[in-house]
């Protein structure tokens, strides 16, 4: 994915956001990952096919500055770079992004965000495949509706 590829999805993406509060977070994460080379790799990975994974996190105790809120933008954002079309929430605490490489190299993006901004660092965060089609009892099935 070229820089202008990168520029233009973050553009877009600020622009479905009213409040400047997100639009800031997302300029932060972009221009994080301006600033970290091994970082703009793994998110220039090239798309071999639709890869979905699950992730769910704890919060630190009692930690006021962590924001839900704030962790599904990044997720969303990685979805989008990883030419997803937004994240899937089946269930309470899990969401599913498409991803392009290895679920250790997601870890190390989640890290490294984690390691830079207040609003997403995590206790814990698991991440697992997730079957497409989806299995269960009373999912949320949206993410096949297009």
């Amino acid at each position: 994915m070229a820089r202008n590829t990168i520029t233009s999805r973050f553009k877009e993406l600020r622009g479905e956001f009213s409040a400047n509060t997100k639009k800031t977070f997302l300029r932060d994460i972009e221009g994080q990952i301006e600033d970290d080379s091994e970082i703009q790799e793994i998110l220039e990975k090239p798309r071999k096919k639709q890869r979905y994974v699950a992730v769910t996190f704890d919060r630190k105790l009692n930690d006021n500055r962590f924001s839900y809120q704030y962790f599904d933008l990044l997720l969303v954002t990685l979805d989008m770079l990883s030419g997803g079309s937004g994240i899937y929430k089946p269930a309470n605490q899990i969401r599913v992004l498409q991803w392009n490489a290895s679920k250790g190299k997601l870890l190390r993006v989640l890290r490294y965000f984690a390691r830079n901004n207040a609003q997403v660092r995590f206790r814990r965060v698991v991440i697992l495949p997730f079957p497409i089609p989806p299995v269960g009892h009373r999912i949320d099935n949206s993410i096949h509706k297009k």
